[in-house]
């Protein structure tokens, strides 16, 4: 079904625009063209059936053509972090075992420091003109055939490698095959609830997890358009949104406050938004007000990994800021269980626990990844009697909607009693001067751990520990109240935005 897409849209939508980047446009025609003739061309390369292609480049259309490549020619795509360190980048590539790396032009002098240490590397592509042993990416497409691959393909077989995040240490590389890449882009479409006449936003970096088989896929499936942002920041993206007439797009949690708090964003035509799915950590309500106020109600939270997702899906109608206590508590979850999901709860037996309880999330479905790249031992942590353990902590209700309490290593016992940094952090939010907030909890003599609150303020506004306690003694049992607070000018963030409560914890512990 994927291998057919982009044949099945150059028939239907010849002419109509297939991708957007820059100054230039693709149509359908085009696009499948091009990836006929990189996917030939590859071939002649010796790139053949199961072979790992690393891409070192900034977000351009190239993603998508190598991985499109990859669903008509057999070829397995790993998408790097070009901001990784050379240990790692050095580490990825040999662990893949890729024989062929794309980079773009500006990567150049990063990739030659890195060859004598990349031993099974035989092919270097370079997005532009080719320079010394480097081939030239279109001088390739251009001189090879636009006839269709004839490779086939099984649902088991490996379409993409996909890094984690590594906060702790190297990343490890995720298993896509065919298979869990079309259950992801069919439980995607669901919760987009996609039409063809679409424009969707990719102002995310490419090689964020699944975000090829989950926006571009989903969008490319059903004959949208799709828009590129290179360089993504506020103005950019309204920018594209009032000129493209943009529909659906995708946001980190972390990024949506950021949004809102753009100086002139008012000054923009944002009217033809009707879907953005957020992802990440679950957003304070004071920031869903805000943004509902904004935007109208066109949100869906949805929670996931790169092991696999989405696992849960909060759609608009239950993203209600405002209303009954019952209703407006909905926005602390990240859903219900998606489409074509199995999640649930457990405790450290693996049964279920009862609404209220603290268990760990666990999910199967066949969107599953099929296992961690040369890593046998930690696929098995993983994934135990058909089910993905996630590490995520949270409580369950009557009607099943899940709530993240937080990561396992991030959850604060004080006295003995779970407490939930996300919903202290919270109330902490409901301060006007509060820009981000982390709680974490630091090693006590007494308590076990104190609760501790490190906190950013916004540009201009200021507040007072005092302050802080003082709203969360309104709010919260005094269990769960901030034994300290700290404000600071920065928080230490993955490449996707997420807070590192870890390095916080090893600040403060160590202080």
């Amino acid at each position: 079904m994927l291998g057919e897409i982009l044949e099945r849209n150059a028939r239907r939508y010849p002419n109509k625009t297939a991708l957007v980047f820059q100054t230039n446009r693709l149509t359908f025609s085009d696009l499948n063209d091009r990836v006929n003739k990189l996917a030939n061309a590859l071939s002649d390369l010796g790139v053949k059936k199961g072979d790992r292609i690393a891409i070192v480049a900034d977000t351009c259309p190239q993603h998508i053509e190598i991985a499109c490549a990859g669903i008509k020619g057999g070829t397995v795509s790993t998408l790097l972090n070009p901001g990784l360190t050379p240990r790692e980048l050095i580490y990825l590539i040999n662990n893949a075992e890729a024989n062929t790396v794309v980079l773009g032009e500006n990567y150049k002098g990063l990739i030659d420091s890195l060859r004598p240490e990349l031993k099974s590397v035989k092919n270097f592509i370079i997005l532009g003109n080719p320079q010394d042993d480097m081939k030239g990416y279109d001088a390739l497409i251009n001189s090879s055939s636009p006839a269709a691959p004839e490779v086939p393909i099984e649902e088991n077989d490996l379409l993409f490698l996909v890094c984690s995040g590594g906060t702790t240490g190297l990343p490890k590389q995720i298993m896509h095959t065919y298979g869990s890449s079309l259950v992801t882009m069919l439980n995607v479409m669901w919760a987009y609830r996609i039409v063809h006449d679409d424009i969707c936003l990719f102002a995310v970096p490419a090689f964020w997890g699944q975000l090829i088989p989950w926006l571009i896929f989903t969008h490319l499936y059903m004959g949208c358009t799709i828009v590129i942002l290179k360089d993504v920041n506020p103005m950019s993206v309204l920018e594209a949104v009032q000129q493209e007439k943009i529909t659906t797009s995708f946001l980190g949690s972390p990024f949506l406050p950021l949004r809102l708090d753009f100086p002139e964003l008012n000054r923009y035509d944002h009217s033809s938004l009707r879907c953005i799915v957020v992802a990440g950590t679950p957003l304070p309500t004071e920031v869903w007000k805000r943004a509902v106020k904004t935007f109208g109600n066109i949100f869906g939270q949805v929670y996931g990994l790169s092991e696999m997702s989405p696992i849960t899906f909060l759609p608009p109608e239950d993203i209600v800021p405002e209303g009954p206590l019952e209703t407006v508590n909905k926005l602390r979850s990240c859903g219900r269980e998606a489409i074509n999901m199995h999640a649930r709860v457990v405790n450290e037996q693996g049964h279920d626990v009862l609404p209220g309880e603290v268990g760990e999330v666990i999910a199967k479905g066949k969107s599953m990844m099929a296992g961690y790249w040369n890593a046998p031992k930690a696929t098995e942590e993983t994934i135990r009697g058909g089910y993905l353990y996630t590490g995520d902590m949270a409580t369950i209700d009557e009607e099943r909607y899940i709530y993240l309490v937080g990561r396992r290593k991030d959850i604060i016992t004080s006295k003995g009693k779970i407490l939930s940094p996300s919903e202290i952090e919270d109330i902490i939010y409901k301060h006007p001067a509060v820009q981000e907030a982390a709680v974490i909890g630091v090693p006590d003599d007494e308590l076990g751990e104190a609760v501790k609150a490190v906190i950013i303020l916004k540009t201009g506004k200021k507040a007072s520990p005092s302050e802080i306690i003082s709203l969360c003694q309104q709010h919260l049992s005094s269990d769960a109240v901030p034994q300290s607070v700290e404000f600071a000018t920065s928080l230490p963030k993955s490449p996707v935005g997420k807070i590192l409560k870890h390095k916080l914890r090893e600040k403060y512990t160590t202080k």
